[in-house]
């Protein structure tokens, strides 16, 4: 970093730092998926607080000392089969990586692997607060769910469900779904719910988090309204995610001058409130009132899942046709936009005249602490504006990278893909899948996909074993394994745990073993290839990538191959981009033309082909 500039950005820094003695508390806003993003795209909304811990899965409290600080609130409807409330409290790590100890974070991520740490997770912290269903309990569930039900029957016509039951499949094997899942190891039933949307969320979707400072006072009031929140119900109109967030936000920023916009005023939300509106009166709140605020992008972790789609109002999610919404409501939309041009027109200029916060700029200004600093050095006029502009547009370059970069990255993989498969490390079918731009999961599916076909395991350490060619050529069937392992003392065990986190692919590149060194090849050759075949918007940042890059390096020399290290482009991405800056050349980061007309359209136009939703 130029000496200048790294001054400008500690000054910033310490701008930020001097309001170290407060915590911060904000909003959590998640990308659209599934069933929500071919609907209507509003996404989903949580509360979070960094000083305070939560307590048993519904309240907040003061932190004991030594325990990790940060929780996050949501409410849910059907939180737990059997379960009353609809509030959840749960840490911080917890909530987005899906454990509680940073080292057991798998590299890579599937739904099986998911449900594996959903599982413990269960176990070890939530059972005493969602008991297992007993059998008479569960058949009761049963039978009323199979019940005619007319009430039930006309929300599933509203909502869709019947038709997003057409766009994929949504019974699980297990039987006992959607009521309960069976625990392997101890056959209890887990009961079912949208607790699992708040565990291990980062396998999931993308998200946002958007905080201010708050004070002491304000924190004691937020846990008192958590208290009365607790007795509060759920409706999806009335008083869904985002009202309660948005209540919560009142109680402590109230004193400071937040306010929501009426509810006549929300036209483009179909007068509900959705987490682009709370996101909106937050941001404008910060602005209006100079109150400092920090956003951290939270992208998804590589695995097996296809990008989230953004956020937006319900009526341009419902009406305007976007192609990051899947195949089948692109197509529909576009039929009736045809019919009548007004629907999706009207729409489109409501969406444009409320003024809602744009997130993907907001995200390019304000991504990581170090931007979110030098933003609010700038917004307060403590410094020089030109100064600081400069500052922040170099650090928009370090942290997001410059497409040169980026581009000499994908030219270095390709070649130690080149030389890992004439060494038999990766098949010639795993290097056809590297680097398809925007189809990150398409090898991680493979390793997934493969150990169902060669009955070795379900998750995707068995894929990233391997299996012979020809067990995938002959098409084995997927119900040819077992997903109990048997032990030779006749014992269950689970099936196979996650993917293998960063510490142990290190321990495996120093294995003597030559299989388990080129099973850690193949997890980092999944891993840097998800970040380098993502769009911008869905990529880690910089310094994230360049970590893993480093261990890629050591895993592939551990293997026998060669990374290029040390001239001009092959160092660091955050390297390469400040050298590009400083050198003159400022074409701005790959985020920024990520965003452009034509890189848009061509995104569009690969969504279309390859579909953009799981």
């Amino acid at each position: 970093m130029h000496p200048r500039t790294r001054i400008l950005v500690l000054s910033a820094l310490t701008v930020l730092c001097q309001g170290a003695a407060f915590a911060d508390v904000g909003i959590v806003v998640y990308e659209s998926k599934g069933v929500d993003a071919r609907r209507t795209g509003a996404g989903h909304l949580a509360l979070v607080t960094t000083r305070l811990c939560a307590s048993g899965i519904s309240q907040l409290r003061a932190c004991e000392a030594g325990e990790e600080p940060g929780a996050i609130v949501t409410r849910y409807s059907d939180l737990a089969s059997g379960y009353d409330g609809t509030l959840f409290a749960v840490p911080l790590r917890d909530h987005f990586k899906g454990t509680a100890d940073v080292d057991d974070v798998p590299a890579l991520s599937s739904g099986g692997d998911l449900e594996w740490l959903q599982r413990e997770y269960w176990r070890s912290h939530l059972r005493s607060y969602l008991r297992p269903l007993t059998r008479e309990n569960y058949q009761l569930m049963r039978d009323k769910m199979e019940a005619f039900d007319a009430g039930r029957t006309v929300r599933r016509v509203v909502t869709l469900e019947y038709l997003m039951n057409l766009l994929g499949p949504r019974k699980k094997a297990d039987p006992t779904w959607p009521i309960a899942s069976v625990d392997p190891a101890t056959q209890e039933l887990i009961p079912e719910g949208r607790w699992r949307e708040a565990i291990g969320v980062q396998h999931m979707r993308g998200s946002l988090i958007i905080t201010a400072a708050t004070s002491p006072e304000q924190e004691s009031r937020l846990i008192k309204a958590m208290e009365a929140a607790r007795r509060g119900t759920f409706n999806v109109v009335s008083h869904n995610c985002s009202d309660f967030v948005a209540e919560e936000l009142l109680e402590v920023f109230g004193d400071a001058g937040f306010r929501m916009r009426p509810r006549t005023l929300r036209v483009a939300d179909a007068w509900i409130t959705s987490p682009i509106t709370v996101a909106t009166s937050f941001v404008d709140f910060a602005r209006r009132s100079k109150l400092a605020f920090n956003l951290q992008l939270m992208p998804m972790l590589a695995g097996t899942r296809r990008p989230t789609a953004r956020v937006t109002s319900i009526a341009r999610g419902a009406l305007v046709p976007d192609a990051s919404q899947g195949k089948m409501a692109f197509s529909i939309r576009i039929y009736f936009n045809f019919l009548n041009p007004l629907i999706g027109l009207t729409a489109f200029g409501v969406d444009k005249a409320s003024g809602l916060v744009n997130l993907q700029d907001l995200a390019h200004e304000r991504g990581t602490e170090s931007l979110s600093a030098l933003a609010n050095a700038r917004d307060s006029n403590t410094a020089s504006a030109r100064s600081v502009a400069l500052a922040l547009a170099r650090e928009q370059v370090r942290v997001f990278g410059a497409a040169t970069c980026w581009d000499a990255k994908r030219k270095e993989f390709a070649g130690v893909q080149s030389e890992a498969a004439e060494k038999g490390l990766i098949s010639r079918r795993e290097q056809a899948l590297l680097l398809k731009m925007d189809r990150p999961y398409l090898l991680p599916r493979f390793y997934e996909q493969s150990a169902k076909m060669c009955g070795n395991g379900s998750t995707l350490t068995a894929g990233l074993r391997g299996c012979p060619e020809a067990a995938l050529t002959r098409n084995v069937a997927a119900s040819s394994f077992d997903v109990l392992v048997k032990t030779a003392a006749g014992q269950s065990l689970s099936v196979d745990p996650p993917a293998p986190s960063r510490s142990e692919l290190r321990e495996m590149a120093g294995s003597e073993s030559r299989a388990t060194r080129a099973t850690a090849f193949r997890a980092m050759t999944a891993l840097i290839n998800y970040d380098l075949s993502s769009s911008p918007a869905s990529r880690r940042i910089s310094e994230a990538f360049d970590s893993d890059w480093e261990l890629f390096r050591s895993v592939s020399e551990a293997n026998g191959l060669t990374v290029a290290k040390g001239d001009s482009d092959g160092d660091s991405v955050a390297e390469c981009s400040c050298r590009k800056f400083d050198a003159g050349d400022r074409n701005g980061d790959v985020f920024q033309e990520g965003r452009s007309f034509m890189q848009g359209l061509f995104r569009e136009s690969r969504r279309l082909v390859y579909g953009a939703n799981r």
